[in-house]
């Protein structure tokens, strides 16, 4: 079995990426902070375009999950839903029942953003944006570490940004913590090296989800005369470079690797 786990998958990125997946044949587990009626529909949806004989090999299936206070991922892993089913079920079932795990790919694309002078972040926008951002993510991992470990392949990619390579005016706080990301993602992919798992990010540039709705057309079309491309990126454009993370060989570790149409 192929198995992908992908946090903020109810929109853009991720909800591209659960897609994408899904027609490569891997089981899903979806998870989102709050949007749980997108997270279902996606779930339909992909379960609507695969006959059924196919639908077997790619099951679906959703969970709110934003590792923190109670820990929500511990109850994902240990309370009869799908991980504790596919997870725990393989690590401690009987040999003859186990579900063979041959990859384990866990795809952290959860994040937030507020546009602030630095000077004018509440206390609560701090907290919030430090917890999805960067605790939450290193929880997951730290959590998710012994069944990479366990699994026949094990690989994490993060979505980040390329402000957390170069700084953002305005988004201070939200390069602060993408730089978090990447340097996490350096440290934690010499640490995982011997095992043999991959840790790799994703600098994304300027990508077309609803992060950059606010954009008027005028500054839309500003920042898109920036980028040599001559555009933003898709979603699924990123979703297929993920993918291809995915396929890489596993002496690709700790990167950091820039998806911005020669932007940045």
């Amino acid at each position: 079995m192929k198995l992908a786990i992908i946090t903020g998958a109810s929109r853009g990125i991720g909800r591209s990426a659960a897609k994408a997946f899904a027609k490569e044949g891997y089981t899903l587990l979806l998870n989102c902070e709050k949007n749980i009626a997108l997270l279902k529909e996606l779930k339909t949806e992909i379960e609507g375009s695969f006959p059924e004989s196919q639908l077997a090999k790619r099951r679906v299936y959703d969970e709110k999950c934003t590792v923190d206070k109670p820990s929500p991922i511990e109850i994902t892993l240990k309370e009869g839903s799908f991980s504790s089913a596919f997870l725990e079920g393989y690590f401690h079932a009987k040999e003859t029942e186990r579900v063979e795990i041959d990859e384990l790919v866990l795809i952290i694309n959860q994040g937030k953003s507020v546009l602030r002078l630095t000077q004018e972040y509440s206390a609560d926008e701090t907290d919030s944006l430090l917890q999805a951002n960067l605790l939450e993510p290193f929880q997951l991992v730290q959590r998710m570490i012994p069944y990479l470990l366990r699994a026949k392949e094990g690989r994490i990619l993060f979505s980040s940004s390329v402000w957390g390579n170069v700084g953002a005016s305005m988004e201070s706080l939200y390069s602060l913590t993408k730089g978090g990301i990447n340097s996490f993602v350096k440290a934690l992919g010499k640490e995982l090296a011997p095992s043999h798992i991959a840790v790799n990010a994703v600098a994304f540039g300027a990508i077309d989800t609803d992060m950059n709705a606010w954009l008027t057309e005028e500054e839309r079309s500003s920042l898109e005369e920036e980028i040599p491309y001559g555009r933003m990126a898709t979603v699924e454009e990123a979703a297929d470079f993920l993918l291809l993370l995915s396929k890489a060989p596993l002496y690709l570790t700790a990167q950091v690797i820039p998806f911005d149409g020669g932007w940045i």
